[in-house]
């Protein structure tokens, strides 16, 4: 994993220049960098390509007409625009519940090693945690980004967030050994 240190902390001059222009440059300069990230979570978390691109757009959308109520705090901008792009998510998820038929997945034989994980093996474990342990999993791990980002997404406090991640992943161990009791 790359760490994707870009945007985290905007520098105030910078930030106070977009917003009081609210010229198009000043947000695309803050936004372009963060474009990649938002459609990997978006991806993440709905699984579709098309999807993704209409949230990561809509989202991008909200931003711009939001802008002049940004105020920087809690995780900065990226954190303030990633939280718009999860809400998004959670919208497209809510509003196309009804149409997707979901079979449950049938997990191909395991070869000689059963002990290997791959990475399909992981994917569709993962899959089959709750959308907020997904999303914890996804953003602190896939987007490398900090604890208090992610607390700032999820909209949690940062001690939640990181209990919530530790049961995630002792979730996750579970699945591949059962004979390890998770000590949560």
């Amino acid at each position: 994993m790359v760490r994707n240190e870009v945007a985290a902390e905007i520098p105030g001059d910078k930030l106070s220049h977009a917003r009081e222009a609210a010229d198009r440059t000043g947000f695309d300069s803050l936004i372009t960098p963060l474009v990649e990230p938002a459609y990997r979570l978006a991806f993440a978390m709905l699984r579709q390509k098309m999807a993704a691109e209409d949230a990561v757009q809509e989202a991008t959308f909200k931003a711009w007409n939001k802008f002049a109520s940004f105020r920087n705090e809690r995780g900065g901008f990226r954190a303030w625009y990633l939280t718009i792009v999860a809400n998004e998510c959670r919208s497209l998820q809510r509003g196309r519940w009804w149409s997707v038929l979901r079979f449950d997945q049938v997990r191909p034989p395991q070869g000689s090693d059963e002990s290997a994980i791959t990475a399909s093996d992981l994917r569709q474990t993962v899959a089959g945690l709750s959308r907020s342990d997904r999303l914890l999993l996804y953003l602190f791990y896939w987007l490398d980004l900090p604890l208090e980002e992610v607390a700032a997404v999820a909209g949690i406090s940062t001690g939640a967030a990181r209990a919530r991640l530790y049961r995630a992943v002792g979730r996750l161990r579970l699945e591949f050994d059962p004979s390890k009791e998770n000590p949560t």
